[in-house]
């Protein structure tokens, strides 16, 4: 598929929206609760598979040349990692119509985002880090303590979507 001026003025925003959302942050835990999360859940929502993709890969390039090589250990990073996989996957199922409803795809993408990312906290915190961790503690600091917060990004993003597809055409 061939990007074009629109696809790629998408790309572009919705990956400066992801990058600037990292920077508006609760810091509670080892991974600040942030609005990155609602970007890449409205990228998955708006944009084709592709683009998606596209969108959070310059989202992590970004983030890689600002914050430099030290975010590769950061607990955070598995996170970013996720939003490359989930934004294309849910884009997909949203496309193809495998999964109409938004509500279901936000909920899909925000565990698929914990799936992805909690293993990778735990490997930096436990392995690089040795705080030795118990599966719990790490379940509590690294998923529970974000639900709440995800929960309201997730409606957020459903509402948004809704409203932003009848200003800008696919």
């Amino acid at each position: 598929m061939k990007l074009n001026t629109r696809d790629l003025s998408k790309i572009s925003l919705m990956a400066a929206l992801s990058f600037i959302g990292s920077f508006i942050s609760i810091p509670i835990g080892p991974v600040p609760v942030t609005l990155q999360t609602l970007f890449v859940l409205l990228t998955a929502l708006l944009l084709n598979p592709q683009s998606a993709f596209f969108a959070q890969l310059l989202h992590l390039l970004l983030s890689v040349l600002v914050r430099g090589g030290q975010i590769f250990l950061s607990p955070s990073f598995g996170f970013l990692i996720a939003f490359i996989i989930v934004a294309p996957v849910i884009s997909y199922l949203k496309k193809t119509g495998k999964v109409t409803a938004d509500r279901y795809l936000v909920i899909l993408a925000t565990g698929l985002i914990y799936v992805i990312g909690t293993p990778y906290m735990a490997i930096i915190l436990n392995v690089f880090l040795e705080l030795g961790l118990s599966f719990s503690q790490l379940l509590i600091s690294g998923v529970l303590l974000f639900l709440p917060g995800d929960g309201i990004k997730a409606v957020l993003a459903v509402v948004l979507a809704n409203r932003l597809r009848k200003i800008i055409k696919h």
